[in-house]
C-alpha cells in the first residue's frame, strides 16, 4: 500500500532510512521517500529522492506505482523547471474520503537546477490536488 494509505499500513510496508530521520527507503530502487499525512492519518504527499539521476520514463513509472491501478491521466505538461502531470483514481477517492473526494493526484518531476532535464530527474513529488486539470503548481 502506497500513496493514500493509512499511515500505519504505509509504515508496515516501508523500512525507515537509517541515514535520514523521518525518511523511508525507496524499496527496490535506490534512494529515499519522505511523506506527509492528513489530519486523518492518510499519506497525502510523497517526495521521492532517487539516489542517482533517473530518466523521466523510469521516474514516471516509479510515481505511477505509488497510486492505484485505475489511475487515468488528465494532463501531462512540460515546463521550463519541471514536468507536471495529473491523474484521477476512483479507488484513491474511496480510500482517502474527505482528504481527496475526487481522487485527483498530481505529480511533479524535477531536476537539479532551474531547468528540467528529462535525462536527469532527481525529485518526484506526489500529492493530492483539488482542481481537476488545474496546472497551477509552481516548478
Amino acid at each position: 500500500m502506497n500513496f493514500g494509505a493509512f499511515i500505519g499500513t504505509w509504515q508496515a510496508n516501508h523500512q525507515p532510512d537509517p541515514q535520514v530521520r523521518g525518511a523511508y527507503r525507496l524499496g527496490d530502487a535506490q534512494g529515499r521517500i519522505e511523506i506527509k499525512c492528513s489530519a486523518g492519518g492518510h499519506v497525502i504527499a510523497e517526495e521521492i529522492h532517487p539516489r542517482d539521476q533517473t530518466v523521466a520514463g523510469l521516474a514516471l513509472r516509479l510515481a505511477l506505482s505509488e497510486i492505484p491501478d485505475d489511475g487515468r491521466k488528465i494532463y501531462d505538461h512540460t515546463h521550463r523547471g519541471c514536468r507536471t502531470l495529473q491523474y484521477e483514481s476512483a479507488k484513491l477517492a474511496r480510500q482517502l474520503g474527505v482528504d481527496d473526494r475526487d481522487g485527483h493526484v498530481g505529480f511533479s518531476l524535477e531536476s537539479d537546477g532551474a531547468v528540467y532535464n528529462p535525462a536527469s530527474v532527481t525529485l518526484i513529488r506526489i500529492d493530492v490536488t483539488d482542481v481537476l486539470g488545474g496546472d497551477s503548481r509552481p516548478c
